[in-house]
């Protein structure tokens, strides 16, 4: 392959890339998708302990006074803003915690969306 060859095949690469990040969303935006819901009989904290520990540090996470928990997964804008890739949502129900789960759809390689769902359904049988 010729050098200009290689730099068109690595902008190109680059582009790729680069618009595969562009598509996280805000929190009102990724709440708008539709979820993948799930119920567990653990408690909420254990859940929401679990994929803290879990997801690592590409993570938001926002306690609200009635209970409920949000995790997103993305990134830290230069502006301070998080753009969601994922959105985990945990409530409190009497008998254990229900789950949502929003994807957006975008390439994030730290964490795949097979793996979102592996992480959250192991530590659903917590």
């Amino acid at each position: 392959m010729s050098g200009r060859a290689k730099i068109v095949s690595g902008s190109l690469a680059l582009s790729i890339l680069l618009a595969g990040c562009a598509t996280s969303m805000s929190a009102k935006d990724i709440r708008a998708l539709p979820a993948k819901r799930m119920v567990t009989q653990v408690k909420l904290n254990e859940v929401a302990q679990c994929l803290r520990n879990n997801l690592g540090d590409d993570t938001s996470v926002v306690t609200y006074p009635d209970g409920r928990v949000e995790i997103g997964i993305g990134n830290r804008t230069s502006a301070g803003q998080f753009d969601y890739v994922y959105l985990v949502s945990l409530g409190v129900k009497a008998d254990g915690t229900s789950i949502e789960l929003r994807k957006t759809g975008a390439w994030f390689p730290q964490l795949s969306p097979h793996e979102l769902d592996a992480e959250t359904k192991a530590c659903a049988r917590t």
